[in-house]
């Protein structure tokens, strides 16, 4: 590939930003025409966003109870307070830091609100707590794609991507839950805007981009505290090789750029230096922690183990994903940016934009094991390119010429406006269960919950729980394959002579106890499914629970010395 051209900056660049690339000044005219010119303006735009951001993303995050992982993080957070710190191990410490953080603070309110004499209902929930500080990353994400865009495409692009992914569903879904991936491509976004702000005050000026390399650095170090996906350092270097063949002296000095990253991962994830993390995370790499296998996927199971690949759940996951899931109004804007990608291949945002499709769709696509969360990067990167899209057709409607500049204006702000109410008002449908979101490509193939059961995220257990709490005799067994999540809420529910099990590791006691058995489409594995396929031909659901029309969960009572013995 043919090393690509950065544009030289000009001396007075921090006064007035040099243009991001020859792309966003190649119709100088069209550009001042646009409405959102002035910095006020920009202000007021990005504020709007990062508002409504926050806004769907911190609301009724109590409204479902915790997932298995969530869980986990709870637990950490206790033995984070009790000074163990090699709790849940496999995953790095920053995002537990800060959910520590955020349910110290809850407590700290519920106790204010409690001496103030509020009512014990109106007091923060944990739900919240856990989940508040990847809703407000989330939120926050909003700022740093609009920096990466911004340096890279112009302002007007930056804007654009701002408001589409303050209401990008699918973001929404991923941010309001309790996992690493919000963290990782918060820093990873925030370090690549570091870095392209050094990459353009250092083409006047070096030694002043230096400490811009360096911010870039610990950025990185603190993605790799969010989560251990070390692969994102070496998409962005294959990306700089591509584009930066000959650097001179523009160009990050080593050992404090290597040193920052090094230095902050350890800061902000020093349990890395302890044995019990090493002895931890040596037999978790070995299975010893993951006591059942398979996902289920449209319908059908699939071997998820890493080294399966690239067998395993189907290649076309992500691209299925992307196709049902992702507003059509989105899809068209990014078929548009593609074909922007295609006709300018040599300047460096567009690289980034091709390196990044690649990267992150094709190994992950390979990979035996997917999720819908490991999707967060590829939602964001067809975001940016849906902005190029939008922006790409406002200038082309703007250089036709046909209509009065005022009614141009007009029209091209029409066309974002009802982008972006087309998106928010399948929020309308799905709220707060945002995951279950299908384009009319997704409605027409399957109902919600078909295709990906992982929507529903262990919504229900919480609530199926109580209902057994309330009506199991003493010493029954709870059996379910998010052990963890029951076990949890009936410490909370004060049934602790109930005794949890896991379903595909344990199966259903043969005694003379009572089992209560929890199903989930979700947790549907190789060990579980048989049993599953025999209660539901043999014993009467005891309750059903639901997230809007998906069914999230199945509860049977099982009684007697046979597992089918229920009356």
């Amino acid at each position: 590939m043919a090393a690509v051209t950065y544009p030289a900056a000009s001396t007075t660049w921090e006064a007035t930003p040099t243009p991001a690339s020859r792309w966003e000044t190649r119709d100088k005219v069209s550009t001042r025409r646009l409405p959102l010119t002035s910095a006020r303006a920009r202000l007021a735009v990005l504020a709007l966003a990062a508002s409504l951001a926050l806004g769907l993303r911190a609301t009724a995050l109590s409204t479902y109870g915790l997932s298995e992982d969530e869980v986990n993080k709870a637990r950490a957070i206790d033995h984070y307070r009790a000074g163990d710190f090699s709790a849940n191990a496999e995953h790095p410490m920053l995002m537990k830091l800060a959910m520590w953080g955020s349910v110290e603070a809850t407590e700290l309110l519920n106790r204010a609100f409690a001496v103030w004499g509020s009512e014990p209902s109106q007091a923060i929930p944990i739900e919240t707590a856990i989940r508040l500080p990847n809703a407000v990353v989330g939120a926050a994400t909003t700022l740093v794609l609009f920096g990466v865009a911004d340096v890279l495409f112009g302002a007007t692009v930056a804007l654009v991507v701002a408001l589409v992914w303050a209401v990008d569903i699918n973001a929404i879904a991923i941010n309001r839950i309790g996992k690493e991936d919000t963290f990782l491509l918060f820093f990873f976004l925030l370090a690549v805007w570091c870095y392209e702000r050094a990459k353009r005050i250092g083409a006047v000026n070096p030694g002043r981009a230096q400490r811009w390399y360096l911010s870039s650095g610990a950025s990185f170090g603190l993605m790799l505290a969010s989560k251990y996906m070390p692969h994102f350092l070496g998409i962005y270097a294959i990306f700089n090789a591509v584009t930066d063949r000959q650097p001179g002296a523009n160009r990050p000095a080593r050992l404090l750029h290597y040193g920052a990253i090094a230095l902050t991962f350890v800061a902000a994830n020093f349990a890395i230096l302890l044995p019990g993390t090493w002895r931890y995370c040596i037999r978790y790499m070995q299975g010893a922690m993951l006591p059942h296998h398979g996902y289920l996927y449209a319908g059908r199971l699939y071997v998820n183990d890493v080294l399966a690949s690239p067998l395993g759940v189907p290649a076309g996951f992500y691209l299925r994903l992307i196709a049902t899931k992702v507003p059509l109004v989105i899809l068209g804007a990014a078929a548009a940016g593609v074909i922007e990608i295609v006709r300018h291949r040599r300047e460096r945002g567009f690289v980034l934009l091709r390196v990044l499709l690649v990267f992150l769709l094709v190994p992950y696509s390979l990979m035996a094991a997917k999720f819908m969360r490991y999707a967060l990067p590829m939602l964001a990167t067809i975001d940016l390119i849906a902005a190029v899209g939008f922006v790409a057709g406002i200038r082309w409607l703007l250089r036709k010429g046909w209509l009065a500049p005022v009614t141009r204006i007009a029209a091209c702000a029409a066309v974002v406006i009802v982008s972006v109410s087309a998106m928010v008002s399948a929020h309308q449908v799905t709220t707060p269960f945002y995951s279950f979101y299908q384009n009319a490509v997704g409605d027409r193939l399957a109902e919600p919950g078909a295709t990906f059961p992982e929507e529903t995220y262990d919504y229900g257990v919480r609530e199926a729980v109580e209902s057994i709490a309330a009506a199991a005799k003493p010493s029954a067994f709870v059996v379910s394959d998010a052990p963890g999540v029951v076990a949890y809420y009936l410490e909370r529910s004060g049934r602790a002579d109930l005794e949890p099990r896991s379903l595909s590791g344990q199966g259903i006691s043969f005694g003379s106890q009572e089992a209560w058995v929890i199903v989930q489409n979700e947790h549907t594995t190789f060990e579980n499914a048989p049993v599953v396929e025999q209660l539901r031909q043999h014993v009467p659901v005891w309750q059903e629970l639901y997230a809007r029309d998906v069914r999230a969960a199945q509860v049977y009572r099982v009684g007697g010395r046979s597992p089918w013995g229920a009356k």
